[in-house]
C-alpha cells in the first residue's frame, strides 16, 4: 500500500544487465503459480492496482490498461505481463516487463508491480518481480532494467533494492508514463527522495543506498533537452 504520509518524490532505480543472468529461478509458496496475460485479465489487473492505491478505482485503472497496452500492443502482453494466480486461477499479484522511450532512448522498464494487500507478506511480490525480470531474458533483451517508484512506496523500494536494483542518480531523464490523465514526464529526484526516506529507513540502510547508487553511464546521459 502507498504511504501518503510522506512527501512525494519520484525515484528511478536501475539493475545492471549482467545481474539478469545471475537471477535465481522464481519460487512461489504452495498453492500459487505463474501465468501470463490472457484476454479478460485486464479486469483482474485493474482490481489489484486499485486495491494498492495506484488508481482511485477499478474503472480508471481499466481505462489506463486499455489505453496503455490493449490499444496497439496487446500482442506483447502474452510474453510480458505476468500474474501470480491462486489455486482457483485468480490473479493476486502482477508485474509487467515493458519498455519505454526516454531521454536515454528505448530502455527496459519494469512496470506496475503490485500484490493483493490481503496476501502481502507471502513473498508473492518478490516472486512476480523475479519472473517478470526473466521475461527480458526470454525476449532477448538483456540490457539494463529500470523501474520508476516513489517515496510513497518505500517498502517496495526496499524490496527492489534487495533484488538488485539501485537508486539511479540521474536528474534529467524524462519518461512519458501512461496515458491521459496520467501521461506526464517524470523527473528523477534521488537526493530529495533520500532525504524524505530518512523518516522510514535506518541511517545504516540509507548510507548503503547512497554508497551503492548508480551513476549514469555515457550512453544514459541526454543532451540536456528533456525528451517529451
Amino acid at each position: 500500500m502507498l504511504d501518503k504520509s510522506l512527501p512525494y518524490f519520484d525515484i528511478l532505480m536501475k539493475m545492471r544487465g549482467e545481474l539478469l543472468a545471475e537471477l535465481p529461478e522464481p519460487e512461489l509458496p504452495e498453492g500459487y503459480s505463474f501465468r501470463f496475460y490472457r484476454p479478460g485479465d485486464e479486469y483482474a489487473w485493474a482490481r489489484i492496482e486499485s486495491q494498492v492505491g495506484e488508481f482511485p478505482n477499478c474503472g480508471v485503472a481499466l481505462e489506463y490498461f486499455r489505453g496503455r497496452y490493449l490499444k496497439d500492443k496487446a500482442d506483447k502482453l502474452a510474453s510480458r505481463c505476468v500474474f501470480v494466480v491462486d489455486h482457483a486461477d485468480n490473479p493476486v499479484a502482477t508485474a509487467t516487463a515493458w519498455f519505454s522511450e526516454s531521454s536515454m532512448g528505448r530502455s527496459n522498464f519494469l512496470q506496475w508491480i503490485s500484490t493483493d494487500p490481503l496476501l502481502q507478506g507471502k513473498r508473492l511480490g518478490r516472486a512476480v518481480i523475479n519472473r517478470a525480470l526473466h521475461c527480458y531474458i526470454d525476449n532477448g533483451e538483456v540490457g539494463n532494467v529500470y523501474l520508476h517508484t516513489q517515496t510513497w512506496s518505500h517498502k517496495a523500494v526496499y524490496l527492489y533494492n534487495l533484488m538488485g536494483f539501485q537508486i539511479f542518480k540521474i536528474d534529467h531523464i524524462t519518461i512519458p508514463y501512461g496515458a491521459a490523465p496520467y501521461h506526464r514526464p517524470l523527473k528523477n529526484a534521488p537526493e530529495e527522495a533520500l532525504k524524505v526516506l530518512e523518516a522510514v529507513y535506518t541511517p545504516e540502510y540509507l548510507r548503503s543506498l547512497r554508497e551503492h547508487a548508480e551513476l549514469p553511464e555515457p550512453h544514459e546521459l541526454a543532451d540536456g533537452t528533456p525528451w517529451m
